[in-house]
């Protein structure tokens, strides 16, 4: 008996139809798959952003006790001779972090004073106190000139060069040109870009100098001077004033330190030198400017950021700087 051909059409289609359903059910349960995966890691991804963000939070949240911090230790006119620990259990993690005092550092910016136009000219004073700085660092007379003019081109308003100094024609003609900030620095790191400031440069120079906000001269904390300090020192009282004078007077400071800046100016090393009252009054006894270091944890969650504080003399602190995921 022969087989009625409809019925051989009708069994190949049945099994087109069952390849087709079947691999229709593939193609969705693949996608499937990758739409769960997609899904799962999007959640992932969002509940580690919104632990993220919350440790940031707490971060700025720990800068704000730091401010506090700060101000109560100025007025309480604590040395702060070591990095005061500071930690907090929070839910998930904790708070880690330190409060150092950051006061001894020569303010690149006072390199120049305001005048009421709005314009900055180099401020006299303050550019011999670098020189002497940069002399007892080391540096020879023409490094010394060099660099003190380069830093000062860089901030002043105008685009006359100094002697040894360098404004916008001179880098305009590097292979990658850019021009002079003819402003206040931001961050000690932009020194970077100016001539004469190479990396061997910097690691002499960076652990001296720091950026205020303000043309204002640094005030150095004489009960918290190093040895390290010695070209700070000698940068402020010059006149012939050695680095061996300078690491005999920081090492010879009464154990307790100084009760007030008139007992340091009377000391035998000084009192015979004639200085003025704007540079005895760049000298405390008590830090004015902190710098804060603060880790969070906070489930799988990291955030560290690193602060500068500035305490003025009304005892008043206020944030000058900060930088996340920045923890030496």
């Amino acid at each position: 008996m022969i087989a009625d051909p409809a019925t051989f059409r009708f069994k190949g289609e049945t099994g087109a139809a069952l390849v087709t359903v079947l691999l229709l059910v593939s193609v969705m349960a693949i996608g499937t798959v990758v739409t769960f995966d997609a899904l799962g890691y999007s959640i992932k991804r969002s509940s580690a952003q919104r632990q993220f963000d919350q440790a940031s939070l707490y971060a700025l949240g720990g800068e704000q006790l730091a401010i506090a911090a700060a101000e109560s230790l100025y007025g309480a006119g604590v040395q702060l001779n070591e990095p005061r620990p500071v930690s907090f259990e929070i839910e998930g993690g904790r708070i880690d972090g330190v409060i150092s005092d950051a006061s001894n550092c020569f303010n690149v910016n006072s390199l120049v004073q305001r005048r009421e136009v709005g314009t900055y000219v180099a401020q006299a004073i303050s550019v011999q106190q670098y020189k002497r700085l940069l002399r007892a660092a080391g540096f020879s007379d023409r490094q010394v000139d060099q660099l003190a003019a380069t830093l000062v081109d860089w901030i002043d308003s105008d685009s006359r060069p100094a002697p040894s100094g360098a404004e916008d024609y001179d880098y305009g003609a590097l292979d990658r040109p850019y021009r002079t900030a003819n402003t206040l620095i931001t961050d000690i790191s932009e020194l970077h870009l100016i001539k004469g400031y190479d990396a061997s440069v910097m690691s002499i120079v960076a652990p001296l100098v720091c950026a205020s906000d303000t043309v204002t001269p640094s005030v150095i904390n004489i009960n918290t001077l190093t040895v390290d300090h010695a070209a700070l020192l000698i940068g402020l009282v010059g006149g012939g004033f050695s680095v061996e004078n300078a690491v005999e007077l920081i090492l010879s400071r009464p154990g307790k330190g100084y009760d007030n800046v008139a007992d340091f100016w009377l000391e035998p090393m000084l009192a015979a030198r004639e200085v003025e009252q704007s540079v005895r009054r760049q000298t405390s006894v008590k830090p004015q400017r902190f710098i804060s270091r603060i880790r969070v944890k906070h489930f799988d969650a990291t955030s560290s950021l690193t602060s500068i504080i500035q305490v003025d003399d009304t005892g008043a602190g206020r944030l000058l700087s900060h930088q996340r995921g920045v923890l030496p």
